[in-house]
């Protein structure tokens, strides 16, 4: 049998990760940069962060880059997914303006939300469970409603400081009509009996 002799072919080198001193660079570079654009390596820092929920980098340059890819996926319009000029989210004239608004509250944040990971989920797959842009909007808007944040290369570790007082005041476990969280999570009434006892007592 004749053999055909056939030249190996050359091994392709797959393309080397960048460090994550070089993401960093990067980051930093953009965020100093007065004309911004997107590459690998910067939305590489952004799928780590879904991926894993911890934030490696810091975060006073990794803000801008987030809210730079969310104007992307809010402002990106096309066929499939039009940007409607109006209405904006309740209580604003118009999607520029609510899309302004968020743009505004992510960049305040002095450390990573809470919602950071499902917030990094969406700028990178912003249709996948959200077919329109006032939809996006709204979970936008959602995720960003949070008030604690979380501590820099730790995952879900909240820290002591929250983005802005709240106002809200944890239910009182004392008293009548206290609520208490289920293990479902849901919200139940507090049983109050004490005050059913005393009523009994009294009846006698």
């Amino acid at each position: 049998q004749n053999f055909v002799h056939r030249p190996a072919r050359p091994e392709v080198e797959a393309p080397s990760m960048p460090t994550h001193e070089e993401t960093q660079q990067a980051i930093e570079s953009f965020a100093g940069a007065e004309s911004k654009a997107m590459n690998e390596v910067l939305m590489s820092a952004i799928q780590e962060i879904a991926r894993t929920g911890i934030v490696s980098y810091n975060w006073a340059s990794l803000v801008h880059l987030l809210v730079f890819q969310l104007k992307n996926i809010l402002e990106d319009s096309s066929e499939q997914f039009p940007v409607i000029p109006t209405p904006g989210l309740a209580g604003e004239a118009t999607y520029q303006e609510s899309c302004n608004r968020l743009y505004s509250i992510l960049a305040q944040f002095h450390g990573p939300p809470f919602t950071v990971q499902r917030l990094c989920e969406l700028l990178l797959s912003p249709h996948r469970h959200h077919k329109t842009k006032l939809k996006l909007l709204a979970a936008v808007d959602k995720l960003l409603s949070v008030t604690t944040i979380v501590s820099e290369h730790e995952d879900n570790q909240v820290a002591d400081t929250p983005m802005e007082d709240s106002s809200e005041n944890p239910p009182s476990q004392d008293g009548e009509g206290s609520k208490m969280e289920g293990t479902d999570g849901t919200i139940k009434e507090g049983d109050d009996k004490g005050t059913s006892e005393e009523t009994k007592m009294s009846d006698d």
